[in-house]
């Protein structure tokens, strides 16, 4: 059998190989789980995800049994070039389900391999969803471009997406992934469902004369633009401390990083703190006086919202969700293309009396709130999941 038995709840398996074990902090997996914790009720969720981090020589869990963590079920699979995609193609044939939710599109390990057996009967046909993650986002699709570019020509010659649904967080993604490829079902736009909690207290300021705080909190890879913003700190009158929270994703980059900063004047300090639980990110952040990420790209940006919910003002690009920052107070959305205006912006943010800052830390705790108020998030997933359920025989 490979549907829900009648009267259960809908079963939705959802493939998100980046929920490795002890890895929650992910924008993806912040998504996944936010969706998974509102809708529970009407759906039961069911997550296959690798079994280590990506690099590790050892598993971090078992494979091939199922696991509660309250708001789904996961299993672990081995995503080995000889037995991963025979693991991951057991689990779609043994699993009952009604639903299929993917995540990322240019994924080969998890979203290629369920895809291709999809298409050729050596998977169940479900109703499938594919959550690009702004994968088709100008800056996004810049990196590795020859090898996307090859990847999209195959997929769309095989017709792996003809009757895949790709799922979009908002307008300016789903346009994008409409103009990148317009070969599947359609675009389906449902923002990510993401709840505050109260406002975190905020640690004592150290004392006058410490300079500026600002933080950094993703991946440490090129899409994220550390480099960019090591750069701009070689321009600012200001003293500042950066402290980047995250783990080391390109190794190669991270040297690149290391050497920028070694080059910083005397007044700038860059400190890699490593990684932090995703619960206590807005904690953490409330301690920093601006959150400085100028990204290439994010269809959501959860990092950032975990900021505005600590009332700490941000410095991003103008490639995100979040803009008209200034004029709200909350903080600076700018090209990428005028790096001394961020170099600017952090002066001007440190040359702002404490009431000043004061008033933008409320702008920006308040921004955090109108962006959860206004998504209607829950509702429209549950319609976007509804939706495709009622679709099964189109």
């Amino acid at each position: 059998m490979q549907s829900a038995s009648a009267g259960q709840k809908p079963v939705v398996l959802t493939l998100l190989g980046a929920f490795w074990p002890g890895n929650d902090a992910a924008g993806p997996n912040q998504s996944f789980k936010g969706l998974a914790t509102a809708l529970k009720e009407q759906f039961d969720f069911l997550v296959v995800a690798r079994d280590r981090a990506f690099g590790a020589n050892k598993a971090a869990a078992s494979t091939g049994q199922w696991v509660d963590r309250g708001f789904a079920r996961f299993c672990y699979c081995d995503v080995s070039p000889l037995t991963g995609a025979i693991a991951l193609g057991d689990i779609m044939r043994s699993t009952p389900h009604d639903l299929v939710m993917m995540n990322g599109f240019f994924d080969r390990e998890f979203t290629l391999p369920a895809l291709a057996m999809r298409r050729f009967g050596l998977a169940p046909r479900k109703p499938t969803i594919l959550s690009a993650r702004g994968e088709f986002g100008s800056g996004a699709l810049g990196l590795k471009s020859l090898r996307k570019n090859m990847m999209l020509t195959l997929v769309r010659h095989t017709g792996l997406h003809r009757d895949v649904w790709l799922h979009a967080t908002g307008p300016a993604e789903a346009a994008d992934i409409a103009r990148g490829y317009p070969h599947s079902k359609g675009v389906v736009v449902a923002p990510n469902v993401r709840a505050l909690g109260p406002l975190p207290p905020r640690p004592a300021h150290p004392g006058q004369g410490t300079g500026l705080r600002l933080a950094f909190a993703g991946r440490i890879s090129r899409v994220k633009n550390l480099d960019y913003a090591i750069r701009t700190l070689n321009d600012v009158r200001t003293p500042v401390t950066y402290d980047i929270f995250g783990p080391v994703q390109d190794a190669d980059y991270w040297a690149e990083c290391q050497k920028l900063i070694a080059a910083l004047p005397a007044h700038v300090s860059v400190k890699l703190k490593g990684e932090a639980p995703n619960e206590e990110m807005t904690r953490i952040l409330a301690g920093y006086d601006l959150f400085y990420l100028p990204t290439k790209g994010e269809n959501f940006g959860h990092a950032i919202l975990d900021a505005l919910e600590a009332g700490t003002p941000v410095l991003i690009s103008d490639q995100t969700p979040f803009r008209k920052l200034e004029a709200a107070q909350a903080g600076y959305d700018l090209p990428l293309a005028a790096p001394a205006r961020f170099s600017a912006a952090i002066d001007a943010f440190g040359g702002k009396d404490s009431e000043t800052q004061d008033n933008w830390r409320g702008a920006a705790r308040a921004a955090a709130e109108r962006t959860v108020q206004e998504s209607d998030a829950r509702s429209r997933n549950l319609a976007m999941l509804n939706d495709a359920l009622r679709q099964i025989g189109d």
